[in-house]
């Protein structure tokens, strides 16, 4: 569904297609329709390719639009906030993606109603909220670097019938037979600590990979990342500690440190690493990510 003239309209939304298995454009698509029945200018906007979110996002804050909804999942909100970023448009969300822990953080589900999330929409509560930077990138859950990055580069250039936690759990299993964790420099507000580490999670928001607690402590307006860090145990270990993530719980274990920092500078002196954050490929270590405080409108629940 789209409509011909571009403006004015209270509304944007933008949906993958692909997302949810196909359901988003038919998400979208209802709750366009429950937003022109409230009275509302709204419309509808497909995208095609990776990118087109950013850029029909982009077009909209510039003509003013002061909502932009997403129907997708953390990859497609990625786009949209990093478009966002410091404007006064606020991020809509309607969770429809295979992960999507951004929403979850917000209280939103991909269980949710249409009529439901036009609700929320028509509604218009904002909140503010932090945005984590890498370069010229932005992301707003959790940016991992070692074993789970590899996981999450497994999950994301695979065609997989399994979705969201299962798929994760899935390259887990794959990934954990030859994997070898790297050495890591790590520096932020805590100083320098360098070893070799499973993983270093670095959350905006406390989950990832659907339902994993990696960062249980992480609120995504307090200024600040919260940083999981695993050091090199056996695979038998991994294997134990995995269970505990999806409570939380496995920060009590003597492998795991948890620090908070503003910044993060990740160095691997043995090579470069993948650094992924919102189900997608940010970048290659050496690396800087920076804390955006309070850089991002989204629209929440009464």
């Amino acid at each position: 569904m789209h409509y011909l003239n571009p403006m004015p309209h209270d509304f944007v939304i933008i949906a993958n297609p692909t997302s949810g298995r196909r359901a988003a454009p038919e998400v979208a698509a209802r709750v366009c329709a429950l937003l022109q029945a409230g009275g509302r200018a709204a419309r509808l906007r497909l995208t095609t390719a990776r990118g087109d979110a950013n850029v029909f996002a982009a077009e909209a804050a510039a003509q003013g639009v002061p909502v932009v909804v997403g129907c997708g999942g953390d990859g497609t909100l990625q786009e949209i906030a990093a478009a966002l970023e410091g404007t006064p448009a606020a991020l809509g969300i309607l969770p429809r993606g295979r992960c999507n822990d951004f929403a979850h953080a917000l209280g939103l589900n991909k269980t949710d109603t249409a009529e439901s999330l036009a609700e929320m929409l028509l509604a218009g509560k904002r909140r503010a909220v932090d945005l984590g930077a890498m370069g010229s990138k932005r992301f707003l859950t959790v940016a991992t670097l070692g074993f789970d990055s590899d996981v999450s580069r497994f999950v994301e250039t695979r065609k997989m019938w399994l979705k969201g936690t299962p798929a994760y759990l899935y390259g887990v299993a794959r990934i954990l037979i030859s994997y070898r964790a790297p050495l890591v420099r790590m520096t932020g507000d805590f100083g320098v600590r360098e070893g070799r580490v499973l993983l270093a999670a670095t959350g905006n928001t406390p989950c990832y990979g659907g339902a994993l607690q990696i960062a249980p402590a992480a609120t995504m307006d307090d200024g600040l990342f919260h940083l999981c860090v695993v050091d090199d145990v056996s695979k038998f270990t991994v294997l134990r500690i995995l269970p505990r993530v999806l409570k939380g719980t496995h920060i009590d274990h003597p492998a795991v440190t948890t620090l908070t920092t503003s910044f993060l500078e990740l160095e691997t002196p043995e090579g470069a690493n993948w650094v992924c954050a919102d189900g997608e490929s940010m970048g290659q270590t050496p690396c800087r990510l920076e804390m955006r405080a309070k850089a991002l409108w989204v629209v929440v629940k009464g």
